[in-house]
């Protein structure tokens, strides 16, 4: 029984022998259960935002395109039957193009990874966006497809421990720039 977060499972009444007893998942029939909550999602201040250089210097003349996640829509569901913590999660990415722009278009890399509650990342996915331009605006807001990472559990109940994590995929100098000049 797959059950996403904000949805109840109510428990199905049945007829049982002549005595018109009723059988439920619990001693109230009507009693809805609860489902476990999704797991906390984080920007990470230093790979939540961007910096594209044309490889000629790093000043504001050599800027390419500029990024930053503005946000993102998730969800979690649960499947009870099968134990597993499927997140979906949507990133909402404002760009700007720079001086040193050759082109309107913008190809940026962000991940989306899921840490257990031991600290270890279980799972990470890099997705490519491409960000075209209009004529006539430097500035693009682009919200992606839904992603959804599933993650099998020993205990439904483990699931709000995971977290989340959403962010650009850097270059060790982009990450170094961004933690250098307070990009963070």
């Amino acid at each position: 029984m797959t059950i996403g977060n904000g949805f109840r499972r109510i428990c199905v009444l049945g007829v049982v022998s002549l005595g018109g007893l009723l059988a439920a998942c619990s001693s109230n029939p009507f009693e809805e259960q609860p489902v476990p909550v999704c797991p906390s999602a984080y920007l990470p201040k230093d790979t939540a935002k961007m910096v594209q250089f044309n490889g000629a210097g790093k000043d504001l003349t050599d800027v390419v395109v500029e990024a930053e996640f503005t946000g993102y829509l998730g969800d979690c569901g649960y499947d009870l039957d099968e134990k597993t913590l499927d997140v979906i999660i949507s990133p909402i990415i404002t760009a700007e193009l720079g001086p040193a722009a050759q082109s309107r278009v913008a190809a940026l890399k962000y991940f989306v990874a899921l840490r257990d509650p031991n600290g270890n990342f279980v799972q990470k996915s890099v997705f490519d966006v491409t960000m075209p331009f209009a004529e006539n605006l430097n500035m693009a807001r682009f919200r992606d497809e839904q992603v959804t990472l599933s993650v099998p559990l020993d205990d439904v109940w483990t699931g709000p421990n995971y977290e989340i994590y959403l962010g650009f995929q850097l270059s060790a100098d982009q990450l170094e720039y961004n933690r250098r000049f307070g990009l963070e």
